[in-house]
């Protein structure tokens, strides 16, 4: 049971890293088109730690986020504001999951 335990949690960060990679792999150029998409990774990671897939759920909106604000404004906006989103959202999640876990 463990290890299905570990495989979900690496199988989300390694997800939400690939995902990371591809979308913005046009707009980064050296250490940041490792360090972005490892830092979604290891963020998204430590959050299913605590809940199950809603980080998924938030990175994924993120993605969306990123993906229209990089239409409308410059990269580098574009890039700041979803990491501020990925931010808010896992940590919504994590919030989210001690209130459920309270009431019960």
């Amino acid at each position: 049971m463990d290890y299905f335990i570990i495989l979900m949690i690496a199988a989300c960060a390694v997800f939400a890293g690939g995902i990371a990679a591809v979308v913005t792999r046009r707009d980064l150029k050296g250490v940041s088109r490792v360090g972005v998409p490892l830092g979604s990774a290891l963020l998204v990671g430590a959050s299913c730690l605590f809940v199950p897939y809603l980080p998924v759920l938030a990175f994924l909106g993120t993605v969306a986020a990123y993906l229209i604000l990089r239409r409308l404004t410059s990269a580098r906006l574009a890039l700041a504001t979803s990491g501020i989103l990925l931010f808010g959202g896992c940590t919504f999640s994590v919030l989210i999951m001690m209130a459920a876990l309270e009431t019960m």
